[in-house]
């Protein structure tokens, strides 16, 4: 059966088997890796297991500390909300709510799947003196973009993704104090990346997705967004958040990114290359991501200042051809003309034999699973994928171990499947699939001691209220 779908966030056609019938979604049919296991995950990693936190939540996607606020967690839900979590008792309070600035959620109705909303926060390094925090959130369009946008005229963008600052006070955040640094154009609903976080430099790092659709050249792509240093889409970028000297007063630019001061290029821009940089986090200086994939390869990279990690060029370590009206995919052969010095992932895995999305997470500092420590832990949003059936709780919590020469190997933890069922997480009436049911992993979280929490729900999709907040645990 051949049906029209969502895989890793983009709109293409796949051969489709059930989610039920226990054989994972295949790849596009004139995919040379269509059976092919490029990167495969090794299994029988670390035994761990799951402590619920919190729940009640519907769609959260990480877990934020505040400076000063070492006993909780601020959870990003994708519906609009940022819940402030008690780790030790788990009650909720929510300190924002910006569910009426999103679009609609949902691409198909109700109950379907979506990459739109609120979908990153973060807190000022001077949180505990100023109060200060910005979010980054789907909007309608209300207003016009900071930067030129990439659409031709006449066409009207799905949403604009905006990125606001606002000022908490005793009794949560003041929607009075809202003050918007960023409004750009969103071609398609999806790869809205949007994960910001601050750096060890007290500089903003603001994820941009390469605008959405598919193959980074639907309408708004000319000629790919993620190469084009002419526009944000595609990019990491870096502000200053404590400066004014941005074309629009809002922000500054750090002097030292790459294209600062270069007439007709974008200067906010630190590295260029992804399709959609999910997650990220810093650790001992280094910024690690997790890019989602097109058809073939998720990735994880570890980005440094002017790098070009090789979106639509490359796909993982292998090039990418995006197949005219097809679907593109991977290949061996370079497609087109290779720029010199592109950035290499540190790892990957297969998409759809292994997984749909990476999800980044955090390097291990804890010391409750002694076997973790050092290394980078991260996740699979799913193994099997439905947009409309609410069926894509096979997620996965995975981590890398270093060689000494080429790509890191991922690793699939084990009793992740186990100890989400002790929850009553896992949908019992459900038969048995091709692999074992978990959640769907949205995002990660870790606390002030370097502890480990998973967030997710069993649909999905940004509805109803199954989201939960859960620590990893020694198996």
């Amino acid at each position: 059966m051949r049906r029209t779908t969502l895989l890793s966030g983009v709109l293409t056609v796949v051969l489709l088997v059930s989610p039920l019938s226990g054989t994972a979604l295949a790849h596009p049919p004139d995919n040379p890796y269509d059976n092919t296991i490029f990167a495969p995950v090794k299994t029988g990693g670390v035994q761990i297991g799951l402590e619920k936190v919190s729940d009640g939540l519907t769609a959260p996607l990480k877990g934020v500390r505040a400076p000063g606020h070492d006993d909780r967690l601020y959870v990003i839900d994708q519906v609009g909300k940022l819940v402030s979590v008690n780790l030790k008792t788990g009650a909720q309070t929510t300190v924002l709510d910006v569910s009426s600035r999103l679009v609609p959620l949902g691409v198909g109705g109700p109950n379907t799947f979506d990459e739109r909303g609120f979908l990153g926060t973060a807190f000022h390094p001077g949180f505990a003196r100023n109060g200060l925090l910005y979010t980054w959130t789907s909007e309608k369009v209300t207003a016009p973009p900071t930067f030129p946008t990439t659409l031709p005229a006449g066409v009207a963008p799905d949403h604009q993704n905006v990125l606001a600052e606002w000022k908490m006070t005793a009794t949560g955040v003041d929607p009075a104090s809202r003050r918007e640094l960023m409004r750009i154009d969103w071609p398609q609903f999806n790869h809205n990346a949007g994960d910001i976080t601050f750096g060890p430099d007290g500089l903003l790092y603001v994820p941009t997705g390469d605008g959405g659709g598919a193959d980074d050249e639907e309408v708004g792509h000319a000629g790919g967004n993620a190469q084009n240093p002419t526009n944000p889409l595609g990019d990491i970028l870096r502000i200053d958040v404590d400066k004014r000297d941005s074309a629009n007063k809002q922000y500054g630019i750090p002097a030292t990114n790459p294209y600062a001061g270069l007439p007709g290029l974008i200067a906010e821009i630190y590295a260029i290359g992804f399709r959609n940089p999910w997650r990220l986090s810093f650790d001992n200086g280094n910024l690690y991501v997790g890019d989602v994939g097109q058809n073939d390869i998720e990735e994880v990279s570890l980005v440094v200042n002017g790098g070009n990690y090789g979106w639509r060029i490359k796909e993982g370590t292998l090039f990418f051809n995006p197949n005219g009206t097809k679907a593109g995919f991977a290949q061996r052969a370079p497609f087109g003309p290779v720029p010199p010095g592109l950035q290499d992932p540190i790892a990957q895995y297969d998409t759809h034999h292994e997984g749909h999305s990476v999800i980044g997470g955090f390097v291990y500092r804890g010391r409750d699973i002694p076997q973790l420590r050092g290394k980078y832990v991260f996740g699979e949003w799913s193994r099997l994928f439905s947009t409309t059936t609410p069926t894509n709780n096979y997620g996965r919590i995975l981590y890398l171990e270093e060689r000494r020469h080429g790509l890191q190997r991922v690793v699939d933890t084990r009793g992740f499947g186990d100890a989400a069922k002790r929850l009553g997480l896992t949908d019992t009436s459900r038969p048995p699939a091709a692999f074992e049911q978990t959640l769907s992993v949205f995002g990660f979280a870790e606390d002030v001691s370097g502890e480990l929490y998973v967030l997710g729900n069993r649909s999905g999709v940004p509805f109803g209220t199954g989201g939960v907040l859960l620590k990893l645990t020694r198996g």
